[in-house]
């Protein structure tokens, strides 16, 4: 028994990650995408209007950044760009902070690297 609580616990343990956190809670209401801005490189910064959660203590939340290497952005991009045009609201998921010099580098906002649409 105590084998099998081990082997849960620690699988538990690999499949969250350990640097990631909600930009927006799982069950809420979700933020709306106000702009949409791609980069010169691939990179995706969404602007949002909406309540989220600064735990990785960015300097800025009014936007969030995909970034162009991350596996999967070609899908959340898609997604990203479905609900901006449908008026969807989108939750976030996310790991850290990045400063993008296109806007003088002087703002860090938090990177995604999950997200849903909410209906």
């Amino acid at each position: 028994m105590k084998k099998k609580i081990l082997v849960l616990f620690t699988c538990m343990l690999v499949s969250t990650s350990a640097f990631g956190k909600y930009i927006t809670h799982l069950n809420s209401n979700g933020v709306e995408i106000t702009r949409f801005f791609t980069h010169e490189n691939g990179a995706v910064s969404l602007y949002i209007s909406g309540a989220v959660d600064n735990l990785d203590k960015c300097t800025s939340t009014f936007r969030v950044y995909i970034p162009h290497d991350l596996p999967g952005k070609d899908i959340m991009v898609s997604s990203a760009l479905a609900a901006f045009a449908s008026g969807k609201k989108v939750g976030f998921h996310g790991s850290g902070c990045r400063t993008t010099s296109f806007w003088g580098g002087t703002q860090d906002v938090p990177v995604v690297d999950n997200m849903w649409i909410i209906k």
